[in-house]
């Protein structure tokens, strides 16, 4: 038979049980990239390891270039997240709220 005359191919079977991923799977995956990153982290603060002059409102100090960066992602990590906390926290309120006069309302409006 040639390609043209093959019969289209049956739908696909339902995967069987170990095939569907699972939260151990998605647990294994976390932890690779997880391990992946601290390598990159690693790697990093070994390249970068001149001191630097820090000064920051009241305090100043010398410490390795890369632990000073990391420091600052850290702040900034620390920053979104607590703008992200604080606007989930609002759009529960707005849920709640909606929830108890019976009526859907959308997000409020930034």
């Amino acid at each position: 038979m040639t390609d043209d005359q093959r019969e289209p191919d049956p739908a696909p079977a339902e995967p069987l049980p170990g095939e569907r991923q699972t939260r151990l799977s998605g647990a294994w995956t976390a932890l690779v990239i997880g391990i992946l990153a601290l390598v990159a982290i690693l790697v990093f603060i070994l390249q970068n390891l001149q001191n630097v002059e820090v000064h920051f409102l009241i305090f100043y100090g010398s410490l390795p270039l890369a632990v000073a960066l990391l420091f600052a992602m850290v702040l900034g990590a620390v920053v979104v997240f607590a703008f992200g906390a604080v606007r989930i926290l609002q759009l529960r309120l707005v849920a709640r709220r909606a929830r108890r006069h019976g009526t859907q309302s959308g997000p409020p409006a930034a």
